[in-house]
């Protein structure tokens, strides 16, 4: 049943189903996900936020239901609390079961795929965030891991690029967040990252910004070969 919830939603929403590959050859395609702990941290996330909500709300059930009857209160304004108490807890009910689907939903439409040449980020269904990092632009890969992390087995994987920003560089930041095997995942785009550089490609922005001086040089040796044949003819 959730699958064909999942599948409804996605299809109202206009949501792929998974992300097209980055730039980079299919023999090379490599996808992640989020661990199944990530899951469980979600899940227990979740539990106590519902718990934050359920017992306020439980709290105000029992002093209309108990309270107002013990002070006589006038039977219209106990209907009329009594009906907005079975409103408020109807109200709980939709968005536990809604908020519970939304956080199985958020777990399974975590993609991250990675190719020889670029990597791609896609979470979300509501609001859907996609991120593509070309290896050229890539400068840093940390891997974050806290003490409750630690335990579930899991991490989070940053990766810093250099982005374009007109006179300003700006850097943009991705994250593999929840993954169960960041080790392999680093290992991999490091390594990937080398092959590409010791490929010769670099960075594109590096061969425009060395442009200026290469044409300067040139128009140099071009002027002075230019005296040099003018001397020559000088002589003549």
């Amino acid at each position: 049943m959730f699958n064909a919830i999942r599948n409804l939603l996605l299809r109202i929403m206009r949501v792929p189903p998974e992300p097209d590959p980055p730039q980079g050859s299919p023999e090379s395609l490599k996808i992640f996900h989020a661990g199944r702990n990530f899951y469980v941290w979600s899940v227990i996330r979740w539990g106590f936020i519902q718990c934050c909500i359920a017992l306020p709300l439980l709290g105000a059930l029992i002093f209309i239901t108990v309270g107002f009857r013990a002070a006589n209160t006038p039977y219209l304004a106990r209907y009329i609390l009594g009906a907005l108490g079975w409103l408020f807890t109807l109200a709980y009910a939709a968005q536990f079961f809604l908020s519970f689907f939304l956080v199985r939903l958020n777990y399974e439409m975590r993609w991250y795929v990675v190719t020889d040449r670029s990597l791609r980020i896609r979470y979300g269904v509501w609001k859907l965030e996609e991120m593509t990092m070309t290896f050229a632009n890539i400068q840093q890969i940390n891997i974050l891991q806290g003490p409750l992390q630690r335990v579930l087995g899991i991490a989070n994987l940053e990766v810093t690029s250099a982005g374009g920003g007109g006179s300003q560089i700006r850097s943009h930041v991705g994250y593999f967040e929840g993954v169960d095997n960041a080790l392999q995942i680093r290992d991999l785009i490091l390594e990937r990252l080398k092959r590409y550089r010791d490929s010769g490609l670099g960075d594109p922005d590096d061969h425009h910004a060395n442009a200026p001086a290469q044409t300067a040089e040139a128009a140099h040796e071009l002027l002075s070969a230019a005296r040099e044949l003018r001397k020559a003819v000088a002589q003549m």
